[in-house]
C-alpha cells in the first residue's frame, strides 16, 4: 500500500483530476494492471466516462461511452482532441421515470441504481447501450457508473473469449449477489481492496477475465 502513497498524495492536491491526469477513478492496482493488459487493437466499451476515456483513447483502436449526466458529458466532448474523437463515440442517456413500482438495485432486470439521487428512477436506455453491438464485440468493458448490477448482467455475452470485465467498487455486495449467471463465465485477475486516487477511501476494482 505504501508505494501508491506518493500518487495518491499527487491525486490530492489542489486542481487534480481524473480527466487532468488522463486516468481511471479505479483503484491504483487496476491503473497499473491495465497499463500492461490493454492493447492497440482493442475495441473498449465504458459505462460512466471521464479520465478512463482518455486512457482508453490513448491505448486501444475504439472507445464507446455511455454517461448519464449531461454536465459531465459536456465536459467529456470537450476534452476529446482530434485524434482521440476520432476512435471515440460517446452517447449519452440519463436516468428515466420509473414505473412507481419499487426498484431494487440487486435485481438485474430492474436497471436500477443504489445511488441515492437515482432512487425511483431507472436506467434501461443507459444499459442496453451495448445491445447495439454484436456478441463477443469487445475486448475490454468497464463498468463504472450508474445500475451497475444490470450492466453486468448484458455485458458479458458482448466480451470476446480472454476479454476482460473490470467492475469498480465490487466491494459492494449487491452488484454481483444476483449475477451468477454472467460470473459463471468469468474468472477474478485481480481483486482486493485497496487505495484509490482522488479520494480517501479504500475500494476494490474487481478485473475478470472471460473464459475463452
Amino acid at each position: 500500500m505504501l508505494r501508491y502513497f506518493p500518487r495518491w498524495r499527487k491525486s490530492r492536491l489542489p486542481g487534480a483530476s481524473s480527466l487532468r491526469d488522463r486516468q481511471p477513478w479505479i483503484s491504483f492496482a487496476a491503473i497499473d494492471l491495465l497499463k500492461h493488459l490493454v492493447k492497440p487493437t482493442d475495441r473498449v466499451f465504458e459505462y460512466g466516462g471521464g479520465g478512463s476515456t482518455l486512457f482508453w483513447c490513448d491505448r486501444a483502436a475504439e472507445v464507446v461511452t455511455v454517461e448519464h449526466d449531461p454536465a459531465w458529458f459536456a465536459a467529456l466532448q470537450q476534452e476529446m482532441v482530434k485524434g482521440a474523437k476520432a476512435k471515440w463515440t460517446g452517447m449519452h442517456h440519463p436516468a428515466e421515470p420509473g414505473n412507481g413500482a419499487s426498484l431494487d438495485p440487486s435485481d438485474p432486470s430492474h436497471f436500477a441504481s443504489s445511488d441515492e439521487p437515482s432512487e425511483g428512477r431507472q436506467f434501461r436506455k443507459y444499459v442496453e447501450a451495448i445491445l447495439a453491438y454484436p456478441d463477443a464485440h469487445f475486448d475490454i468493458i468497464l463498468i463504472d457508473g450508474r445500475a451497475r448490477t444490470s450492466c453486468l448482467a448484458v455485458s458479458v455475452p458482448k466480451l470476446k473469449p480472454g476479454g476482460l470485465l473490470i467492475l469498480d467498487n465490487a466491494e459492494r455486495a449487491h452488484y454481483t449477489a444476483r449475477n451468477g449467471h454472467a460470473l459463471g463465465s468469468l474468472t477474478p485477475v485481480l481483486q482486493g481492496i485497496g487505495p484509490v486516487p482522488y479520494g480517501p477511501d479504500f475500494s476494490e476494482t474487481r478485473i475478470y477475465r472471460k473464459h475463452a
